[in-house]
């Protein structure tokens, strides 16, 4: 029963599920037996009442128990069994009710919460387009289901729609938003004989192209079955609990019938198994989970289980996804260099209200960046779109030009000094935008991702941490994820990666027995985050899919908690591994007080309960774990 829910299965919605409705009947009938069973009341009706519950909730813990001795497999639901058995032999139904309706409850919330595979398989086939426009030989337009289009056919993308096939342009130029597959956050130029990718976004061109890839066989779809396959393949983390549960059940049972068979007082069996109940055992990793996912979600750390938060703190290699991850994920301006007799303002403000009513992610950072200055910006008095180049029309009277050098006659057009300018622009990893009012040059915008302001110092803790490797695994260019690894201080890094690259580069790790941690926000990461040992996503600004596939969310994107994830689960592990050995200790004891007779069954069970108060008090102190120490080297 229990150890069955451990088991990551199929997703279904905790209210769906009869046994949630079945295991608070059961807690229902719990509380009524404690309610009823009072001096002068019905004894009868409370031993009944608590039977019930004990029925409902042991009894299927009792059974599955059974069914693992028989299958040589011995996991937490023995232990469990023991107890619910030792404390009806001690006539302490309540006590076995409530033990069942406790670890049944927190199962069945825990199966609710640990695997979203098939909502993120689901949430990403809604990315998909679901018709496509195929064009006949004779020019004509057809609409039909996507799976209608086949290897070869023309179909038409207009601007603002997602491309439904992998195809080859044939004629038109656009933009096209790859961040869905690449996680690039900037869009990319596509002209005829370039790829485009189904699931990915077009801009503001109008291209016709041939299929040459579809359904299963696109680079989208093979996103969705890498999914399926990753999370197939995710290592899962053993329960500590049950790796002792191997050998303490099977221990305890055998002192019990050597009690009773060198004693033979059935009464000193008896408190062998009543002070082998345990309890304290079972509770160890139960209740410092609990404590520490509390306090992680109060550090802004969503956790989806306990296990997770073990793999954390074994975790060896961190590996950060770029775009939204390690940057802001949205384009800014960095720098602009001005012509002669020009300034910032003037640069700055006439791209800007040019820019203005463009939908482009490069228009708005300039725009953005006007309304900071404080900069004016007014409406044009034209404009129109060059695709794949920029944007020109007409400002206050006069001319103006925005885009790539192209846009203006090529680099050609600009003095010396601005070539020099836009040539360190782009070995940054940036995208240069040229400014022409009149026929002149007036200046070039740099504009490229933000680095968060807390990457560099996470980088810096998770290396105070131990953690032997922290790298970058990129759909970006290489200039772009090298100046960014430079800047946070991290030496590894992989560019222009496909989630299947991602996914190799993980899984190399992982073979040479790696414990990998992944962050990252979109669904291009989604495979990546569902085969990690540990996937992290980005909780605001991450998409549906990978806050679905991953293990879990930073709620407001901060990866300078990441290395407070991984502390605490330290603590968490540690913790654990003291309440064992609380619980072993007061175990041993009481089982050798009750096999000499010095212990009742009575008093072997409170010398016993002692025991599980003192675990949970040392479970609670996790729930006030303090933030580790800041790197000294961190900036």
């Amino acid at each position: 029963m229990i150890g069955r829910f451990s088991s990551l299965g199929a997703y279904r919605g905790l209210f769906a599920l009869r046994e949630f409705y079945l295991c608070l009947a059961g807690g229902g009938l719990a509380l009524a037996a404690f309610l009823v069973d009072r001096p002068g009341a019905a004894h009868w009706l409370a031993l009944a009442l608590g039977l019930g519950s004990v029925a409902i909730n042991g009894l299927p813990i009792v059974i599955e128990a059974g069914k693992g001795l028989l299958e040589r497999r011995v996991n937490v639901d023995e232990l469990v069994s023991l107890a619910i058995v030792a404390s009806l032999f001690q006539g302490e139904v309540l006590t076995a009710a409530t033990v069942s309706f406790i670890m049944t409850l927190g199962a069945l919330v825990e199966e609710a919460v640990s695997d979203g595979a098939r909502r993120s398989i689901a949430a990403l086939a809604g990315l998909a387009p679901q018709e496509a426009v195929v064009l006949g030989e004779d020019g004509t337009e057809r609409t039909v289901p996507v799976a209608g289009v086949r290897v070869g056919d023309r179909v038409l993308v207009r601007p603002g729609e997602r491309i439904a096939v992998d195809a080859v342009i044939l004629s038109g130029v656009t933009a096209v938003d790859e961040s869905a597959i690449t996680g690039e956050s900037l869009p990319r130029e596509r002209r005829p004989g370039d790829t485009i990718l189904a699931g990915t976004l077009n801009f503001d061109g109008r291209v016709e192209a041939r299929a040459v890839k579809v359904g299963e066989d696109s680079t989208f779809g093979k996103v969705v079955s890498l999914v399926v396959a990753a999370e197939a393949g995710k290592p899962r983390a053993a329960r500590i609990v049950d790796r002792y549960a191997a050998w303490f059940t099977p221990t305890v049972l055998s002192l019990a019938g050597l009690t009773w068979l060198f004693s033979g007082d059935l009464d000193r069996a008896v408190a062998v198994l009543v002070a082998g109940c345990p309890c304290a055992l079972i509770m160890a990793a139960p209740t410092a989970t609990v404590a520490a996912i509390g306090r992680a979600a109060r550090r802004g750390i969503l956790v989806k289980g306990g296990q997770f938060l073990e793999e954390a703190a074994r975790a060896d290699v961190v590996l950060f996804d770029k775009t939204g991850t390690l940057t802001l994920g949205r384009p800014s301006v960095t720098g602009v260099t001005v012509a002669p007799g020009q300034t910032e303002a003037d640069v700055i403000g006439c791209a800007a209200c040019l820019e203005r009513d463009c939908s482009h992610p490069l228009a708005s950072a300039v725009v953005a960046a006007a309304e900071a200055a404080g900069v004016a910006v007014a409406a044009p008095d034209a404009m129109a779109t060059v695709v794949g180049l920029g944007v020109r029309g007409t400002v206050a009277g006069q001319a103006v030009e925005v885009g790539s050098p192209e846009l203006v006659g090529g680099e050609e057009a600009l003095s010396p000094e601005l070539r020099r300018c836009l040539a360190e622009i782009r070995e940054r990893g940036a995208t240069g935008l040229v400014v022409r009012r009149e026929g002149t040059v007036i200046g070039v915008i740099g504009v490229s991702d933000t680095t968060k302001d807390t990457a560099a110092r996470a980088v810096a803790a998770l290396r105070e941490l131990g953690i032997a490797t922290v790298g970058i695994l990129s759909g970006d260019h290489e200039k772009a994820v090298a100046t960014l690894a430079g800047r946070v201080g991290i030496t590894e890094y992989w560019s222009g990666l496909k989630p299947q690259g991602k996914l190799d580069i993980l899984s190399r790790f992982q073979e040479k027995g790696r414990r990998v941690l992944f962050v990252g926000d979109g669904v291009n990461d989604a495979p990546a985050l569902a085969r990690a040992n540990v996937g992290v996503a980005m909780g605001a600004a991450g998409s549906d899919v990978a806050l679905e596939t991953a293990d879990v969310a930073l709620t407001n994107d901060d990866i300078g908690r990441l290395p407070f994830l991984v502390y605490l689960g330290r603590r968490m592990v540690k913790m654990i591994g003291i309440n064992i050995g609380l619980g072993l200790f007061f175990n041993a004891v009481a089982i050798f007080g009750g096999a000499y007779g010095i212990l009742s069954p009575i008093a072997a069970a409170v010398f016993h309960n002692v025991g599980s108060i003192v675990v949970v008090l040392s479970s609670a102190s996790l729930a006030f774990t303090a933030e580790p120490a800041a790197p000294a080297r961190a900036s």
